[in-house]
């Protein structure tokens, strides 16, 4: 959800009822010029709004005002909820990738804005509809407002109240922002909620004071209280044990993009991947419901697919194009599980210089210097150094059942030049894309020796050109394996999900130690049962499984006999060109589902989806960019605003400095590339811009001079309640029953369709 500057909660909500731009954009010439950029400062107290932000950020989405939506009647907008999540927020992140690909996550609303007149209060009546890992959410919201802000009234006069439900229509959030006593007052509770009660006065619009209380609640284990007090220069925040003074100059401040746009710099249109995500609308037992289909996936707010059974297609559910000027329909078609192939490319260990990887292996003697800090087996972060032509250890990473922690080694360390010698180096590159392998030379590394990586596509199930059978031997699913799983009952602890012959198997195996599958219309199957494990109480009971699991690799050729005296029987390919996995879950990353056009011309075709598409970019000079100056890294292309694969490192929420990653930090990119930044698509020459971005404000230490005048005492007093049901007609700020709307979306993140 976005964070804001706790005095621009106001600010934005009247901007949105009033028309007021949260972002200017120039006279409109191209999308690279007037597509809008949103920035927002990211603090400890953020964290406390996620809720309202989520509702002010879908209310932007809307644009009620700007889209000429207002007196209307009712009307459908779209709104990705992952562009109003809260951005980077990773209690724990380490090595993943900055920006992990994900699906689109489109959240319904019905919209009725209404004004009688310009000296008339504008009310604003919302109801949504969202789905989240399979459970529903119905959310409602009314807005009034009736005063602009002004130098008298920074927050001027208005009024959002919002009510969440579950799909038993059991509260699970309430609160309100309200400006009317002349102060800002912001309360929310209820069992799905942050707990937040917040009052702000504002002397001016760039300076305050306020007081801010946390409840105990399933993000925050223990009750907070912050008192604040801000003005044009500086922002001082103590939670009763950590008073911090924040520089508020943007210019002192350290900034995270989240999402870019990518633009034809030839002439500023929108690039997007030629076989693009759009979006649907599913018809299934009488009730229609709106998704979003993608390479990763598809889904129907409002329709759980993991409740309808495995079928080639789904019998009732009529799909239909929703993208203007589309008139296409289609049937889907799902399997529990997804095969992913896996293709090769080549480069050199020269442009890899400087640039981290992760190798899991045992590091004791391969050390010149600091064997101390380096030995055994762990996670380690590697380089290629290509002035000295050898390989360096910065630090190391270890894993939990909850997170992976990064350590950095308190003296880098030099790698013996012979360590790997007749060795292949298997790892994880984030700037490459993931998977990487420096296959294995007689004598030491040299600038010019290969180093492979994969890009990846799915493979739909009884497609052309799809694999028939497949090999495993490391992480194999296997029938008996599967059947446990599928048969989980908790409170038991729950079974390994892979044959035990395979589990620990890496890269060879004793004759037999194998496993066979076949692959066709119903996916992977061991002899005759399907390699798909639907039991949700399973991954709710294993933390490593959690968002599914995936084999280990797999081969359309059985394993040659090993070479080399001494060998095991057979061994997997050193360095594949290609390889598969399968991966199974109750998430629609771990699922197979395609569309099959149902008429017009293409009827019978399926539907493409791009995969991500690599991008190479070398980073500029400068100081701004550390380590990563002048290095070229691969980013990976998913889209028009999804273009991801920046390096990052870790910050304490409390102070913003850098720190290592762990519990209670935030994992953020490394450096933001600028606006106007040119790299290649293929054949189209690309120009960014950010669309979304946080700034962390430097922090100047506890005790500050800066803020010793800036006192932490406060007349206000958090509100204690005071909540509205919209949805209750029985309440004085009922909303009414939700319209019935037929047609397609009027709205689509905040752009008008038709």
């Amino acid at each position: 959800m976005k964070t804001l500057k706790l005095h621009q909660l106001a600010t934005l909500a009247f901007a949105l009822l009033f028309g007021a731009a949260v972002s200017a954009a120039p006279t409109p010439t191209s999308p690279y010029v007037t597509d809008p950029q949103h920035e927002y400062v990211q603090d400890a107290t953020s964290e406390a709004i996620n809720t309202v932000n989520m509702v002010l950020c879908i209310m932007n989405g809307m644009n009620i005002v700007d889209s000429g939506m207002l007196n209307v009647g009712p009307y459908i907008a779209l709104i990705d909820m992952n562009k109003c999540d809260a951005k980077g927020g990773s209690s724990s992140s380490s090595s993943g990738s900055s920006g992990a690909s994900t699906a689109v996550n489109y959240m319904t609303a019905v919209v009725n804005a209404t004004r009688a007149n310009d000296t008339s209060p504008m009310i604003g009546n919302v109801w949504m509809s969202m789905t989240e890992e399979g459970r529903k959410q119905d959310i409602y919201v009314r807005l009034t407002a009736t005063t602009a802000p002004s130098a008298t009234l920074p927050y001027g006069v208005f009024r959002l109240d919002f009510l969440g439900k579950d799909a038993s229509n059991v509260t699970q959030f309430n609160g309100y922002i309200d400006s009317s006593t002349g102060s800002l007052q912001y309360y929310e509770t209820g069992p799905n909620s942050s707990n937040v009660s917040l009052n702000m006065a504002a002397s001016t619009t760039d300076a305050g004071s306020g007081i801010m209380t946390l409840g105990v609640s399933n993000w925050n284990p223990t009750a907070l209280t912050y008192n604040f007090n801000y003005n044009t220069d500086f922002f001082r925040r103590s939670d009763g044990t950590n008073d911090q003074c924040f520089d508020r100059l943007k210019a002192n401040a350290k900034r995270s993009v989240w999402r870019y746009g990518t633009y034809n710099s030839n002439d500023g249109s929108r690039v997007d991947q030629a076989n693009p995500s759009f979006q649907l609308n599913g018809t299934y037992a009488g009730s229609s419901y709106y998704g979003y289909a993608s390479y990763w996936g598809m889904g129907f707010q409002g329709l759980d697919l993991n409740t309808i059974a495995d079928a080639n297609p789904i019998s009732g559910l009529v799909v239909t194009d929703q993208r203007p000027g589309h008139t296409d329909t289609f049937s889907l078609s799902k399997v529990g599980g997804k095969l992913t192939k896996w293709t090769r490319n080549a480069t050199t260990l020269a442009a890899m210089d400087g640039i981290p990887f992760y190798f899991s292996g045992d590091l004791n003697g391969a050390m010149t210097d600091n064997p101390t800090e380096v030995n055994g087996w762990f996670n380690w972060q590697m380089q290629w150094n290509n002035t000295a032509q050898n390989f360096t250890v910065t630090g190391k990473q270890v894993c939990g059942s909850n997170n992976c922690t990064l350590t950095a080694l308190n003296t880098i360390a030099t790698v013996a030049a012979a360590t790997f010698n007749n060795k292949p180096i298997s790892g994880w590159s984030d700037s490459f894309g993931g998977s990487i392998n420096i296959p294995y030379t007689t004598a030491p590394h040299v600038s010019g020796d290969t180093v492979t990586y994969f890009t990846q596509s799915t493979v739909i199930p009884g497609s052309a050109g799809a694999p028939t059978a497949l090999y495993c031997l490391n992480s194999c699913l296997d029938a008996t394996s599967v059947g446990l799983a599928n048969g989980y009952v908790a409170p038991a602890a729950a079974p390994n999900p892979f044959s035990t012959v395979t589990a620990n198997q890496w890269g060879s195996a004793t004759l037999g130690n194998t496993i066979n599958y076949t692959y066709g219309a119903a996916g992977l199957l061991h002899g005759t049962t399907s390699m798909i494990i639907a039991n949700a109480a399973f991954f709710s009971a294993s933390p490593n499984y959690q968002y599914g699991l995936s084999t280990g690799r797999l081969f359309d050729t059985d394993f040659a006999p090993c070479s080399g005296a001494g060998a095991s029987p057979v061994c997997e390919p050193s360095d594949p060109a290609t390889f598969y996995s399968w991966s199974t879950g109750t998430g629609q990353w771990n699922q197979s589902m395609w569309l099959t056009r149902t008429n017009g011309a293409n009827s019978g075709a399926v539907v493409a989806f791009d995969p991500p598409q690599n991008i190479m970019y070398t980073v500029p000079a400068g100081a701004a960019y550390g380590t990563w100056a002048n290095k070229a890294i691969q980013l990976q292309f998913n889209g028009f605003g999804n273009l991801y694969g920046i390096p990052g490192y870790c910050v304490s929420p409390i102070s913003n400095a850098e720190v290592p990653c762990g519990p209670n930090t935030r994992y953020v990119p490394a450096f933001s590339m600028p606006d106007g930044a040119t790299m290649s698509l293929g054949t189209t020459p690309l120009i960014i811009k950010a669309l979304d971005a946080e700034v962390r404000l430097n922090d100047l230490g506890a005790g500050a001079a800066q803020c010793s005048a800036m006192s932490l005492a406060t007349t206000l007093t958090a509100p204690t309640g005071g909540t509205h049901d919209p949805s209750s007609s029985a309440d004085a700020y009922y909303i009414g029953v939700k319209p019935a709307v037929t047609t397609a979306p009027k709205v689509i993140d905040g752009v008008v369709q038709y």
